[in-house]
């Protein structure tokens, strides 16, 4: 890619859990696993790929070793802490704004830590709270509103399906 910016990209908690799943006789998941395995191997690397304390945080619980896989893959990821106020504000405004549901806390996080570290794309699995076609243009209006970018929020197949979209 030269001197090209590369994409930032922050891959949410189910990104993670995905790329590391057991195999399954459910079609759909195997389904989504192979496209999360697909974006990671053909993807990623032209990428910047971060995670957050949020991801960590999430991906440690369940099952032991899956959450020691879900982190092993993780190393490779940079991760962008800090700005917890800023990140528990926008939060708040994603709660307040009817976007995120108000016992969905790490979702909105997730979201405000992608938008507020200028992440291009946050890529997650999470269709109920994040890449939601209905609460979507909500959660974009909440964050232009406080003064951020909002990122694209797609699952992997999706992204691939429009990868040329993205310069990829």
């Amino acid at each position: 890619m030269g001197n090209e910016k590369k994409l930032k990209v922050y891959c949410e908690t189910t990104f993670w859990s995905y790329l590391v799943g057991r195999q399954t006789t459910d079609e759909k998941i195997a389904r989504d696993q192979a496209f999360t395995l697909k974006w990671w191997q053909e993807i990623a690397p032209k990428c910047d790929i971060y995670i957050s304390q949020y991801v960590g945080i999430e991906s440690a619980r369940g099952n032991a070793e899956m959450a020691e896989r879900r982190l092993q893959c993780m190393t490779s990821a940079q991760s962008v802490d800090g700005m917890i106020e800023s990140v528990e504000n926008l939060a708040r405004l994603l709660h307040e704004g009817y976007a995120v549901p108000v016992t969905e806390t790490t979702d909105a996080a997730h979201i405000a830590t992608a938008a507020i570290y200028g992440m291009d794309v946050l890529l997650t699995w999470n269709c109920k709270h994040m890449a939601n076609l209905v609460t979507m243009p909500k959660t974009a209006a909440i964050v232009a509103k406080a003064g951020y970018d909002c990122p694209v929020i797609i699952t992997p197949d999706e992204f691939l399906a429009k990868k040329e979209a993205f310069g990829l």
